[in-house]
C-alpha cells in the first residue's frame, strides 16, 4: 500500500488506529508524499514519526526504510532519507510562513516558502545503550559511534534534525522550555536508565513527553529472567501474563515509570498505543518480519528564533 496510490488509506488507517486520547496532540499527514504522524509541540519544537509508506526500498523493505545498516539498496535509504529531509522543509514552509503566496500556490496545496529551513539529518548508530548527546556535539566530535539518544537546542543545533531509527523499540521524545531530546528505549536501554538520561542530558528540564509507534503489551513476550528484571526495576504493573503463561512487559508503561522519575505527570505523556507489532502494514517490526526489516524513524528538530540562524552548521 503505497502513499501516492491508496487514496489516503494510509493516513485513514492511522486516524483510526491512534488512540483517541493522543489525537489530540498527534495527528496523521502527509507531507511531500510522506506519511507521518506530526506533534503537537509548543514553541520552536517540532517531532514527527514516519511510517513504512511513502518511499523507493522494495521488498522486504518496502517501502520508506530509513536505516542504512540493512541490507537495503544504499540508493533506496539514501532516496529515503532525502525525501524525509524534503519533507520537513516542506512543513516548517507550510505552517511558519506568513504573507502572500508563493507563485502557484493554493490554499489546497500550500508551496514552499524560498527561505524554509533545510536540516541536516543527523543518525547515529543505536546499540542499545545510554549515550545521549547533543547533536551538533555528536557531529562535532562522536560521529560514527553509537548513541542512543540525541538533543536538541534551538540555537547550539541549528539547522540539524535528530532522526533515531525503530523496529518495536520504543521512540521517547521528551520536551522542556529550554531544549528537547529524543531517546531509542529498546527493553535493555528502558531497564537501565535511557530515558532518564535523556532528561539528565538536557539543558533544562523536561516537562512532556511523546511515546511513539513500539510494540504493545499486547505481543512484547519476553523470558522469566527480563520480566524478573522489570518487576524489580519498575513494579509489578510491567508485566502482564497471556493465556498460557507466558509473561509480556508492557514497555510504554515502564518508559511512563521512567518519565515519572524525571518529574514528567502522566496527564503530560501522549501514546498513540500504536503496536508495531500488531500494524506490520504500517510499520517495521523486527519481531513479527525477523532480521530482514527496515526501520521507521522518530525526527526532532526546533526552529531557531529570529532571521539568519536557519542554515546548517
Amino acid at each position: 500500500m503505497s502513499i501516492e496510490g491508496s487514496g489516503g488509506r494510509v493516513l485513514a488507517a492511522l486516524e483510526e488506529r491512534i488512540d483517541p486520547a493522543a489525537r489530540v496532540k498527534l495527528a496523521p499527514q502527509e507531507v511531500d508524499g510522506v506519511a507521518l504522524l506530526r506533534a503537537d509541540l509548543p514553541g520552536p519544537f517540532r517531532a514527527v514519526f514516519t511510517t513504512r509508506h511513502g518511499g523507493c526500498s522494495t521488498s522486504p523493505y518496502a517501502s520508506f526504510n530509513l536505516n542504512p545498516r540493512s541490507e537495503d539498496a544504499p540508493i533506496a535509504v539514501a532516496g529515503n532519507r532525502a525525501r524525509l529531509a524534503s519533507a520537513l522543509a516542506h512543513l516548517e514552509g507550510q505552517t511558519s510562513r506568513t504573507g502572500p503566496k508563493l507563485l502557484g500556490e493554493t490554499d489546497e496545496a500550500p508551496g514552499i516558502r524560498p527561505d524554509a529551513p533545510a536540516y541536516r539529518l543527523v543518525s547515529p548508530r543505536q546499540e542499545h545503550g545510554l549515550r545521549v548527546m547533543g547533536t551538533a556535539e555528536y557531529v562535532r566530535y562522536s560521529s560514527g559511534e553509537p548513541c542512543d539518544g540525541l538533543t536538541i537546542h534551538p540555537l547550539l543545533d541549528r539547522g540539524l534534525a535528530a532522526l533515531l531509527v525503530f523496529a518495536d523499540c520504543v521512540p521517547v521524545v521528551l520536551v522542556g522550555e529550554v531544549d528537547m531530546a529524543v531517546a531509542h528505549g529498546g527493553w535493555r536501554g528502558v531497564l537501565e536508565g535511557v530515558v532518564q538520561q535523556a532528561a539528565r542530558a538536557m539543558t533544562g528540564p523536561p516537562g512532556l513527553a511523546i511515546i511513539g509507534p513500539s510494540i504493545g503489551p499486547c505481543c512484547f513476550t519476553v523470558g522469566e529472567e527480563v520480566a524478573r528484571a522489570f518487576v524489580s526495576r519498575y513494579g509489578a504493573d510491567m508485566v502482564r501474563r497471556s493465556s498460557d503463561g507466558e509473561p509480556r512487559v508492557d514497555l510504554w508503561a515502564a518508559v511512563g515509570a521512567a518519565l515519572a522519575e524525571v518529574g514528567i505527570r502522566a496527564d503530560q505523556v501522549t501514546n498513540p498505543r500504536l503496536c508495531t507489532c500488531c500494524n506490520v502494514d504500517l510499520f517495521y517490526s523486527y519481531r513479527r518480519e525477523g532480521l530482514t526489516t527496515g526501520r521507521h524513524g522518530a525526527v526532532v528538530w526546533a526552529v531557531p528564533p529570529g532571521p539568519g540562524l536557519d542554515g546548517p552548521l
